[in-house]
Formats: C-alpha cells, structure tokens, sequence
C-alpha cells in the first residue's frame, strides 16, 4: 500500500512544508505543517496541498505534486529532447512536459520512477521548467 503523505506551499509566505496533520472540523478547517522547530496552523484557502505519489526519484527522493522532473538524460540515453516535466495526479500520475502529456506506466519502458530526477518544484523553481535548446 502506497504511503499518504502531503505538503503545501503557503502562497502568502512562498514556504513549501511537510503536512502533518489535516483538519475539517465543524467549525475550524485547517493544515498543520512542520516549520522548522514548530507546527504551525495554515487555512486552506492560503495554501496548495501536494499529495506524494509513492514514487522516489534516481537519487531516493519522494515524488510530490507539482514536482519538477527530467528523464532522457541517463548514461547510454539518446532521447531527444531531454524531457522536463510537472507532475500532477489528475486522477492518475501524469507528467506534464516540453514533448507533451506521459501518463506513468504508460511509458515503453518498466518502472519509470527509476529514470526520473527531481529538479525542484514548480513553486520554487519555475525556471526548472525551461528547457534549453
């Protein structure tokens, strides 16, 4: 079973954290999210909530919503263009990218994850999105 896990960037405070907890409540609606030493209460309305994918980058690094990745570049690879791309579970994995729209799994080789590298994210690094000629 793959792991839930979240995180959001606070559109005011341009802060990217883990998510440790999310509340609907009747009368309080909120994320809690790890901040360095402390928890801080963040209001949905403020924020962009990323979902993990249960995929890990080359490097062993999770794989989130809105995640800048780029494949076509491994040793003995002749892709071309190398490709950038944002992930998004739209409902499944998708990778938005410079060459169009790839749907993890859906990819002529097996265990895709396994060539894919994080970048950065589309919130932090938009400029990871350009791809040079």
């Amino acid at each position: 079973m793959r792991e839930i896990k979240f995180r959001a960037w606070h559109k005011t405070y341009d802060l990217l954290c883990d998510v440790v907890e999310i509340v609907f409540g009747d009368d309080d609606n909120y994320v809690a999210v790890e901040n360095g030493e402390y928890i801080e209460r963040w209001r949905f309305d403020d924020i962009e909530l990323m979902q993990y994918t249960g995929l890990k980058d080359v490097h062993g690094v999770k794989i989130y919503e809105g995640d800048i990745v780029k494949w076509g570049d491994q040793p003995n690879g002749h892709e071309s263009p190398i490709r950038i791309g944002v992930v998004e579970l739209n409902p499944d994995i998708q990778f938005i990218t410079n060459a169009g729209i790839f749907e993890y799994g859906r990819f002529a080789y097996k265990e895709t994850n396994k060539y894919l590298t994080v970048i950065g994210n589309k919130f932090e690094n938009p400029e990871s999105l350009e791809v040079a000629e």
